[in-house]
């Protein structure tokens, strides 16, 4: 397998962990029974480096509602924060599924 293949394969399965523990700080946090959450607050127990700059950035709200009868994947902004999470890469320059929604302005 070529090495650029690995390297990428190290970088979505650091993904795909960042972004479960993510999805299950939500689970529990709505299951808790919580109205809505906060963007901030979640992504930084989730163990990412976000301040308020960051959220304006990607155009996230602060708080979001939680809907009991839906996923959280559907209510929960985390597409942004995906990619905000790539650009630790940089020779991907950003995530490389939404690339469009990380350049929103460009489009």
């Amino acid at each position: 397998m070529p090495e650029n293949d690995e390297a990428f394969m190290r970088a979505n399965a650091e993904a795909n962990e960042a972004f479960g523990t993510l999805l299950k700080i939500v689970d529990e946090r709505a299951a808790k029974g919580e109205a809505q959450l906060s963007v901030l607050e979640v992504a930084r127990a989730a163990g990412f480096e976000v301040d308020d700059r960051v959220l304006a950035d990607l155009q996230l709200p602060e708080f979001v509602p939680v809907h009991p009868f839906l996923r959280p994947e559907t209510y929960f902004p985390w597409r942004p924060l995906w990619c905000w999470w790539w650009r630790r890469y940089p020779w991907y320059r950003c995530c490389p599924y939404w690339w469009y929604r990380c350049h929103w302005w460009a489009g």
